[in-house]
């Protein structure tokens, strides 16, 4: 089922589903809208009705999103997002103010580079600045639909309609805890996971991809894993002692991590990161001087990175 164009879901709507799920229950959200709950109850069946599928499993009075209802979700909230964001341009329109930056990221990213990068020209900023932390799919989204000014990716993050601003490459470090037997001048061999457990994130398409690679040619297979979705998790997980991590060096830099010492490969990893923006985007001057803000902040990780050898 479509949605015509003349029975589109209103804002209203919208914030009342976003509600449902974030409370977790149809009272709950009718307290945080403060209206009443048959009202919320109407709207989500409405909205059912509109989008052709259900959004929440029923069970008496406990209700959970579906599996097409989150999906649905993230979407809605976007949608949100975006018309806040509308708003705020209109209002830096009106008044004579410089509109907002939006900029969408992954959560490297936006942990371990975004915050340093404004903070070199935080004079400059415009009132209004939006960061969103997403995978490496949705920056691509967002760029593609211009929802973004930037997007800050690792790579691969090649496709039509995006264009490379900025392109840095490095190697990916090891964490080790601090005061380990592990935590030596000496590049760590990768052999060591022979014995070790390793701590690293998942993706097969990203980090992973090259970390096995590298294990698979030194003919080393791990005695255990500590797998996780973010950097972060891992260098966590070597300052407790779980581990040893492999990690890109934006995570291990942008977000220092005490009891975590950081310190080289013996076989060097490749790790590459950049900076996007939609295909024809005009860049202004502000724009221009966060891309000016990146290649700094980028080359002083490399230069660390470097160091360690």
């Amino acid at each position: 089922m479509s949605i015509k164009n003349n029975d589109r879901p209103d804002m209203r709507t919208l914030e009342a589903f976003t509600a449902v799920v974030s409370c977790g229950s149809m009272t709950g959200a009718a307290q945080m809208l403060q209206i009443s709950q048959p009202a919320v109850t109407r709207m989500i069946r409405d909205l059912e009705k509109r989008v052709g599928f259900d959004l929440f499993e029923r069970n008496g009075p406990k209700i959970s999103p579906t599996e097409k209802g989150m999906l649905f979700f993230e979407e809605s909230t976007r949608v949100i997002a975006n018309v806040t964001h509308l708003t705020d341009r209109a209002h830096a329109i009106r008044d004579g103010r410089i509109a907002a930056i939006d900029i969408v990221a992954t959560p490297t990213m936006s942990a371990g580079l975004v915050a340093s990068i404004l903070s070199r020209i935080k004079n400059i900023l415009p009132d209004f600045i939006h960061v969103e932390t997403t995978n490496a799919e949705r920056v691509v989204h967002a760029l593609r639909q211009r929802t973004a000014d930037l997007g800050f990716s690792a790579f691969p993050l090649e496709h039509e309609r995006l264009v490379c601003l900025e392109r840095f490459d490095s190697n990916l470090v090891a964490l080790v805890q601090e005061g380990g037997p592990h935590d030596i001048p000496e590049p760590l061999c990768l052999t060591v996971f022979s014995n070790e457990r390793l701590a690293t994130v998942g993706n097969s398409y990203r980090i992973r991809r090259a970390i096995n690679r590298s294990l698979d040619n030194q003919g080393v297979i791990p005695a255990s894993e500590f797998v996780t979705n973010s950097s972060i998790n891992a260098a966590m997980a070597a300052r407790a002692g779980l581990g040893i991590g492999i990690c890109d060096p934006v995570t291990a830099y942008g977000v220092p991590i005490s009891g975590v010492s950081i310190r080289p490969l013996a076989q060097p990893i490749p790790y590459s990161w950049g900076l996007f923006a939609a295909d024809g985007k005009i860049l202004g001057d502000q724009l221009k001087l966060v891309t000016e803000a990146f290649a700094m902040e980028s080359q002083e990780i490399i230069r660390k990175v470097t160091s360690l050898s």
